[in-house]
């Protein structure tokens, strides 16, 4: 499951550097287009806008999965092995507890809004939101092999 876990991260990590190609190119664009045309796009400011959103939502998954997010660990550096083993079943709990609510609070937003467009691009909000679903599923996906590991006692290598 693991290596599964690992191959979608892979995946998810080229997707968003897309996205940050794009961002990068619709910035560029912009800011040309205001210099030296006097004009610019709505378009590319929402398009950069939900490239933006997709590369930081798919790249959370990546970062837990890799265990590459920041890690505050100053109280926790100098606890024993056993509350260590704790703190990290509370973490993992708390991650995938959060990641569930967002997917509960996102179905319901979606309830009502799943055909609202957006203002430019006139994009369904059903598609502008499975960027955001997929990196939060996978940030729990992530989060429940980590506390299941915890549990175990194992310590997964990024």
């Amino acid at each position: 499951m693991q290596s599964a876990v690992k191959r979608v991260s892979r995946y998810l990590e080229y997707i968003s550097l897309v996205f940050l190609l794009l961002v990068f190119f619709c910035v560029l664009i912009q800011i040309i287009m205001r210099n030296f045309f006097n004009t610019g796009s709505v378009v590319l400011e929402e398009l950069a806008r939900f490239s933006l959103v997709s590369l930081v939502f798919l790249m959370i998954p990546v970062l837990v999965i890799d265990k590459g997010h920041i890690i505050v660990d100053i109280l926790i550096m100098h606890l024993s092995k056993r509350v260590k083993r704790v703190f990290e079943i509370v973490t993992q709990v708390v991650s995938f507890g959060l990641a569930v609510f967002l997917l509960a609070a996102i179905k319901q937003v979606m309830d009502k809004n799943w055909s609202v467009r957006t203002p430019a691009m006139r994009m369904p909000n059903s598609i502008y939101y499975i960027p955001i679903i997929i990196g939060i599923f996978f940030m729990a996906v992530g989060a429940c092999i980590d506390l299941i590991e915890a549990i175990k006692d194992k310590e997964r290598t990024p």
